[in-house]
């Protein structure tokens, strides 16, 4: 059996107050293993003005912004030949969203745009090592997503799909990996779930591929991926994201990373829908990392970023659309202290 519990916080400070953030999460796992079975269970609360959750909400990133999100996450697993294994996974989540209403140009809306959102999903796979060098794994998922809350307009959204994937090791150091599937979305045809309102499904597809390098002193990964995703405004998003990072130790203690990415997030299944839009994002990174010592990290990272946000239709002008960039530059120093260990 084992127990793990994660605490973690993250404070960060701005020239720009309003983009000032804080991220708190508490996170608890137990696995326990009899024979060919595991079973283990994960629970998840955090508080964060992450990015990610107003992507995946409705591509539009805002300031003054948080969102509290719990999980439950339990799966069971097992191993039922030499070469095959099955698993299953349940997991719940909701997300509350509290917005000051502060737009990018410092005005006050009434309306922050972002809406609360409860999920349930199930994973069902099967993977099979084919040779010490090829695998390839089968999944099935199906999730239902109902976005606002008893004060607002609701959008339920429901999910199922399935995806094909392999794995291949190319030598002792190269790895590739590709996979690709569909995916069927059932959404109401308007943002507010009227009665009126005839659902529509939407048939998607996704794909992803990676390579990746892994050497004694230099790792390089390249990925590419197509998912889609329910959003609060009732439409679906596909996003479409290209990954690069190049990792290489000069020595010992001196090592750097740089690191490009590009996401596409698009409205897709319009339907009855009088509003579009289409967000791309440009990240490029570079850092240095310096181990002076046993248990203390000295690293210094400077990002640049780009955002293009393209909007048509009857939508409220929320001072995002247009082309917008940023430069961040952090310096962290890390201290990492391995002195205690339990075994029983």
């Amino acid at each position: 059996m084992n127990i793990a519990l994660l605490g973690q916080g993250d404070i960060r400070r701005f020239d720009d107050k309003r983009w000032d953030c804080q991220t708190y999460s508490v996170e608890g796992s137990q696995q326990y293993q009899r024979r060919l079975n595991v079973y283990s269970i994960a629970a998840n609360y955090s508080q964060s003005c992450s990015s990610s959750d107003q992507l995946s909400d409705t591509g539009v990133i805002r300031p003054n912004n948080e969102s509290e999100t719990y999980s439950l996450s339990p799966s069971w697993s097992w191993q039922w030949s030499l070469l095959d294994q099955f698993s299953l996974r349940l997991n719940y989540s909701t997300t509350i969203f509290s917005s000051s209403g502060i737009n990018n140009e410092g005005e006050t809306s009434a309306d922050a745009g972002f809406k609360g959102n409860e999920t349930y999903s199930l994973n069902l796979s099967e993977r099979h090592s084919w040779t010490r060098r090829l695998n390839s794994t089968a999944s099935m998922n199906v999730s239902s997503s109902e976005f606002g809350s008893s004060n607002s307009s609701t959008s339920k959204q429901k999910t199922f799909g399935f995806q094909l994937s392999t794995g291949y090791n190319i030598t002792r150091l190269w790895t590739a990996n590709i996979g690709g599937g569909l995916s069927w979305v059932q959404s109401p045809s308007r943002s507010n779930d009227i009665a009126d309102s005839s659902d529509s499904l939407l048939r998607t597809e996704v794909f992803n591929f990676s390579l990746n390098y892994s050497g004694r002193r230099m790792n390089y990964g390249l990925d590419y991926s197509r998912t889609n995703s329910p959003s609060a405004s009732g439409q679906i998003s596909e996003n479409n994201t290209f990954n690069m990072n190049y990792s290489f130790e000069m020595s010992r203690k001196w090592s750097v990373n740089i690191d490009g990415s590009m996401l596409k997030n698009e409205s897709i299944g319009q339907g009855d829908f009088s509003l579009s839009s289409e967000r791309t994002y440009y990240t490029a990174s570079v850092g240095v990392i310096w181990d002076f010592d046993k248990e203390w990290r000295l690293s210094a990272n400077y990002q640049y970023r780009r955002q293009e946000i393209i909007r048509s239709g009857e939508i409220v002008e929320d001072g995002q659309s247009g082309v917008r960039d940023s430069n961040v530059l952090t310096i962290q120093l890390n201290y990492n202290w391995d002195g205690l260990r339990v075994f029983h």
